[in-house]
Parts: structure tokens; sequence; C-alpha cells
């Protein structure tokens, strides 16, 4: 007999999981019985036949059934988690096909990695943290509460806070066991950079090697 689960988040950057999670489902004997969007206006009424319900749809009636949240935006996510927290809800924790996971990995509820994801020793997820199919992360890394990470290349001794999140593509190389590389907690980091040094807690950055957005405005006469 499988069991249900509930996916928050019809639209937009969750389409972009939602093929992917449905395989892990199957692999897990887990089915989807619903999605959530709160968008009266662009809200689908059904996505392949599972219907598309309000958040107040599911705390009347689905409430004792696990779901994951695959809104892309750091902030957004960790307030919607907080509120179905408060409504009483609890978390699925997903993980892809063929992923190469460390025996050591610890991981916060709620989290989603991607198939072919690597995920080397000594690496810590905080809780609804989002890694994208093809992920690498190096070891000895960590992870904040509601990060997001497209598809990009972690090398090792890196630390990551919360609600950062990290474009496709991105490369963060160059720390060390002595002096690790630190992302701030909140930053944003567009896809394609290459990231070689520690960026501060809300800073916007791009580029190759990554650079603060103003910094690049002003050197293009923006």
């Amino acid at each position: 007999m499988s069991h249900p689960v509930i996916l928050y988040g019809a639209t937009g950057h969750a389409v972009s999981v939602r093929e992917e999670i449905e395989q892990i489902l199957a692999e897990r004997d887990l089915r989807i019985i619903a999605y959530i969007d709160d968008s009266p206006h662009t809200r689908p009424d059904s996505i392949g036949g599972v219907p598309v319900i309000d958040f107040e749809t599911w705390r009347r009636a689905y409430r004792d059934v696990p779901l994951n949240v695959t809104i892309g935006n750091p902030a957004h996510r960790r307030r919607l988690v907080a509120r179905i927290e408060a409504a009483g809800g609890q978390f699925a924790w997903l993980i892809g096909t063929w992923p190469s996971l460390a025996r050591d990995l610890v991981a916060g509820e709620g989290s989603f990695i991607g198939g072919g994801c690597y995920v080397g020793p000594g690496v810590r997820l905080g809780r609804h943290v989002q890694l994208q199919p093809l992920s690498f992360i190096g070891h000895d890394t960590s992870i904040g509460d509601f990060t997001t990470i497209c598809s990009s290349r972690i090398a090792g001794w890196v630390e990551i806070g919360s609600d950062v999140f990290i474009g496709m593509g991105t490369s963060i190389v160059h720390g060390s066991a002595s002096r690790p590389l630190r992302i701030g907690d909140g930053a944003f980091i567009a896809a394609g950079s290459v990231v070689t040094k520690s960026v501060p807690p809300g800073a916007r950055v791009m580029g190759n090697p990554a650079r603060p957005l103003r910094e690049l405005a002003r050197r293009n006469g923006g």
C-alpha cells in the first residue's frame, strides 16, 4: 500500500523539481495526493489528475499528510514552513535517484536532494535545504536552513549560511581546514559565478571571480 504525500508548490520553480520528486515517490512507494498553491488567479485545478488546493483546504482536510515545500526562494520557503508548523503539519524528506551520499551525512527535516547529486563526507544540511539535481557538495561542508543550491559545485571546507540562494552552474572553491570559505546568511549568488572568497551576509554577487553586483555596475558605468 502506497503512502500519501503533498507537495507545496504547483507552478514556477516548483515545476522544475516536480518530475524528479515524482520519480522519488514512485521508488519509495509514496504517492502525491495533492499540490498546494496560494495564487487563486494562476492556480490550476489539477496536475496530472491530482488536485491543486489552497492552504486552508490543506489545513482542514490534509494536515496529517507529510509534505515537502518545493518553493525555490529561501525566504519564502522559510515563511511557508513556519506557517505549516504553526498549523501542526509535518514534513517529508526526499532523496533523488542515483545520488552518491556519504554515510555520515546529517540532514534536517523537509530537505530535498535531487538525482545525480554527490554529497561528500562530513556534510551537514539544515532544515528544508534544496539540492537540485547534479549538485556536487564536497567534504566538510555545512549548509544552513532553507538554502537553495541549483545544480552547482561546492568544494570542500565551505560554510554556507541560512536562506542563501546559489544559482545554477556556480562553483565555490578555495576553502581550507584552517580557513573555511563562508557564504553569509541571506546571500544571493548569480548563476555561473565562481566564488573564491567569502561572501558577507545579505550580499548579492556574480561573475568570475564573483564580485558584488553594485561594484560590477560601477565598473560598467551603471
